[in-house]
């Protein structure tokens, strides 16, 4: 059988298709350690909180629920597309050839400015407790990162499961504890009233948490009956993300609403220090390492996967279309890596701030992934409406999916720092010039 993603000229001494190695449990693990579950409590839950107050874990919960819509759309496109590349291959073979590059190129986007975010958290953690030099931790973290991926997804995939495991168990008693200091009190977060532009900002940061997932789908083409375990593994990644995120969250505005504390003056960490003791600050300090591992480890492995793709359809250079058995796309894998490592350096270098940089990358990220979501439900949509009456569940779906997205970039760009909006708004020009010189090529060609 020929492989799909290599012409006869490379054929020779490679593999003919990516080998499919990884089970249901690799991917689900995987995929939450993706999500960065404890270091996005510390950095994306905080900023919900900021803008939500109180509300913050409802606001969590409406950012799962995004994820979530958005997720069944993509869970549908899983069990009808099975290679590598995700997001970019629904859209290349549902839409266009030139939506399908943008898509990927967004892609590409938001997976190395999310899992770079992740590393600028644990920069940032570890600079407020022991004050260590930023550059040192994201350098370091990355390095972890890039030689993980490199070895190969089956290693990555063993060391996710074991610390996030850990990290989960950690999570839930550090949650039990802090609402235990108040004597299991309990408050309604409904009580307070927000402006659409920050409810929209607070769930669009509470949607970062469980759009980890976003890792799954280009990886599809190494994982055993692909057709069911992506699609299983994207609902319960969400689910599992989304969930204890919102409780942990809960957690922390418990006690702030029982000791009455300004939620602007509540440093996380300096809390579960005094009121949980220095054993439980170190087990953070562990998993936040950990997060800036696992995260960007998932999202690196993420970005070549649809480096790899785009290679194999002629719109990323061929040299990046190798598989090599069970490393994966290494060629692909070393241009991620420096992409995640520009992107790291540029950002400590021209913003200085570990957490004003944090901020910001991740805000791109965010905007990346509503755009590679709003692709995916239109792939949908494009699928379902040949055989509306057959299909019309996933129509709705799909539907949903793109009006509830739509509302979030559009509130969220109105409320959000311009830098972040030109960056996004320039990548998606220069994304589409790139295709239309494509097209004019290839018309050429023809």
């Amino acid at each position: 059988m020929n492989n799909p993603y290599m012409d006869k000229s490379e054929a020779k001494g490679v593999p003919e298709e990516p080998k499919r190695h990884l089970s249901f449990t690799d991917i689900v693990f995987l995929s939450i350690g993706g999500q960065s579950p404890f270091l996005s409590i510390l950095t994306y839950g905080v900023v919900a909180l900021l803008y939500a107050g109180l509300f913050g874990p409802i606001a969590i919960i409406l950012g799962t629920l995004l994820v979530l819509v958005n997720g069944m759309s993509v869970y549908e496109l899983s069990k009808r597309f099975t290679k590598e590349g995700g997001y970019y291959t629904y859209a290349f073979y549902s839409l266009s050839k030139r939506l399908g590059f943008e898509t990927g190129w967004m892609y590409i986007l938001y997976s190395t400015t999310y899992g770079a975010g992740y590393v600028f958290g644990t920069a940032y953690v570890l600079y407020h407790v022991l004050n260590i030099n930023p550059w040192i931790v994201t350098l370091g973290v990355m390095s972890i990162s890039a030689l993980l991926g490199i070895l190969g997804i089956k290693i990555s995939t063993k060391y996710a499961i074991f610390a996030t495991l850990l990290e989960i168990i950690m999570m839930t008693a550090l949650a039990v504890l802090l609402i235990q200091s108040t004597g299991f009190h309990l408050y309604n977060p409904f009580s307070l009233k927000l402006n659409l532009s920050q409810l929209a900002i607070a769930i669009l940061f509470g949607s970062s948490i469980p759009t980890g997932y976003g890792s799954i789908a280009p990886i599809s083409g190494e994982t055993k009956n692909a057709r069911n375990v992506i699609s299983k593994a994207i609902i319960t990644v969400i689910l599992v993300g989304g969930l204890l995120a919102a409780f942990d969250v809960y957690a922390i505005g418990t006690y702030v609403s029982y000791f009455h504390l300004s939620m602007n003056n509540v440093d996380i960490l300096t809390l579960i220090r005094d009121r949980l003791g220095l054993l439980t600050l170190v087990f953070v300090l562990f998993a936040s390492i950990n997060d800036g591992i696992v995260g960007s480890l998932a999202f690196l492995t993420a970005t070549s996967r649809t480096v790899f793709a785009m290679a194999s359809s002629n719109f990323l250079p061929k040299f990046f279309a190798k598989f090599e058995s069970y490393k994966g796309p290494v060629r692909a894998v070393l241009l991620s890596v420096l992409i995640y490592f520009a992107i790291i350096s540029v950002g400590l270098y021209f913003l200085r701030s570990i957490f004003t940089a944090f901020i910001l990358i991740s805000s791109v990220a965010l905007f990346a992934n509503l755009f590679v979501h709003l692709s995916a439900n239109f792939s949908l949509i494009r699928i379902s409406i040949k055989k509306v009456l057959k299909r019309k569940i996933q129509l709705i779906v799909g539907v949903a999916s793109a009006l509830y997205t739509v509302y979030e970039l559009i509130y969220s760009i109105a409320g959000s720092v311009p830098i972040v909006v030109y960056v996004f708004m320039s990548w998606i020009i220069i994304g589409f010039l790139i295709a239309e010189i494509y097209s004019m090529m290839e018309t050429e060609s023809e």
